[in-house]
């Protein structure tokens, strides 16, 4: 006895919604994701009452909790950090110079990095401070 033997159809794999569900991914990531900068080392910065808010200036400088000091992506000593701001600042006199030191980092090593950005040039520095409204959130 004989069979006969049906043709199957040929399936066509179509791409566009591969395609559609490529575009609708890229744009939900580009919409629901956000980019945020994070520092090498935590910082929590100390309580202030006043203060204004400003940009975070052009060079940055972090103070961490253990006598860190980081300019750029770099761990340098104080005298690295007056040599690269006193090049940076002949470029650019006018930049501002952010600190961003941790709460527990003692007032006279703030003043010893304070001293050597203005020996370095630096006439515009601002400290990070985060305000008390913040903290009772």
């Amino acid at each position: 006895m004989e069979f006969s033997r049906t043709r199957r159809k040929k399936i066509d794999i179509s791409l566009i919604p591969l395609i559609d569900v490529s575009m609708f991914l890229l744009i939900f990531f580009m919409v629901a994701g956000r980019i945020e900068k994070f520092e090498i080392i935590p910082i929590e910065p100390p309580v202030s009452r006043h203060g204004n808010m400003m940009d975070e200036g052009h060079v940055s400088i972090l103070l961490g909790s253990h006598d860190e000091i980081i300019l750029g992506d770099e761990i340098v000593t104080i005298e690295e950090m007056q040599k690269t701001l006193t090049t940076q600042l002949k470029e650019n006199p006018m930049k501002v110079v952010t600190i961003k030191a941790d709460a527990v980092v003692p007032a006279n090593r703030m003043i010893e990095i304070m001293d050597a950005i203005k020996l370095a040039g630096g006439k515009h520095l601002s400290v990070l401070t985060q305000s008390i409204a913040k903290m009772d959130k």
